[in-house]
């Protein structure tokens, strides 16, 4: 014998069963579409540190583009801010990978990605570099010119009496 709405009982005996399965793989999709956004911000994360490395060797072109030739010391200070450069280059390189792992591990603790100091080594190291370059021009008593000659600096006026 057939109970009354047996087949409606049991369709709505499972409704609960189906909801909490669409429930799961919505929130499995949603967790997937959380770590694509996730691993494309480490990657524009990395991209920003590569194109402030860039950005701070440019700098250090600079003043082989802008300082007379013969300036004593020139050189070796283009290659100092390149290879500060570079090291944020490999800092970011770095920080990526590390991030990347973390994330495919599935750590979502700030401790497996935080990173305080990056942006303070950022700072430092672009105020460090412009004051080189201050410093280097008023030491060598150059002014930077766009022809690649630099003038000397210009001499005071004598005082007026």
């Amino acid at each position: 014998p057939r109970k009354a709405g047996g087949m409606a009982a049991a369709a709505a005996s499972a409704a609960p069963l189906l909801g909490e399965a669409a429930k799961k793989k919505k929130k499995d999709k949603g967790n997937k579409d959380d770590d694509i956004k996730t691993h494309m911000a480490n990657e524009r994360t990395f991209f920003k540190w590569l194109f402030f490395g860039f950005h701070l060797g440019a700098l250090g072109t600079f003043i082989l583009t802008f300082f007379a030739p013969g300036s004593p010391g020139r050189v070796w200070m283009v290659l100092f801010i390149w290879l500060v450069a570079f090291f944020f280059i490999y800092y970011g390189l770095f920080r990526y990978f590390e991030r990347r792992h973390a994330l495919r591990q599935g750590l979502r603790d700030p401790q497996d990605w935080d990173d305080p100091a990056g942006p303070a080594m950022m700072a430092a190291a672009m105020v460090i570099v412009v004051c080189v370059i201050i410093g280097y021009a008023a030491l060598t008593g150059q002014v930077p010119s766009k022809k690649g000659l630099a003038a000397p600096a210009p001499a005071p006026a004598p005082p007026q009496t």
